[in-house]
């Protein structure tokens, strides 16, 4: 009975220990997972934070884009524009020196008839 108790004895110390050295494992274990998880959670941060970046140089480079258009477009506007008016100055030009020349043609003829 003695050797049974101290085999009963033995195998309970053993057992605790084991429990012991699990629970200590299990500690470990937890911490290196919440190592990890840290780790995984800041690695998915600055991969978001790199991807945010080169979202807005993206935009900028967009808004740019755009601007250069936008201002590309306004000259060759003024350019067109200012062709027109050059073109319709001459027009006009031309205009008022025909109905002149006519002017000056009837008043010769007025002239001439009037020196008969």
């Amino acid at each position: 009975e003695d050797l049974q108790a101290a085999i009963l004895a033995a195998v309970t110390a053993e057992r605790e220990n084991m429990r012991k050295l699990h629970d200590q494992e299990k500690e470990l274990w937890q911490a290196e997972r919440n190592k990890d998880r840290e780790k995984i959670a800041l690695a998915v941060e600055e991969a978001a934070e790199r991807q945010k970046q080169s979202s807005e140089e993206m935009v900028k480079a967009a808004i740019l884009e755009e601007q250069r258009k936008s201002e590309r477009a306004v000259e060759e506007a003024v350019k067109q524009t200012r062709e027109e008016l050059m073109e319709y100055i001459k027009e006009q030009k031309r205009l008022d020196q025909v109905i002149r020349q006519r002017s000056l043609s009837s008043l010769e003829l007025f002239l001439s008839c009037a020196q008969k």
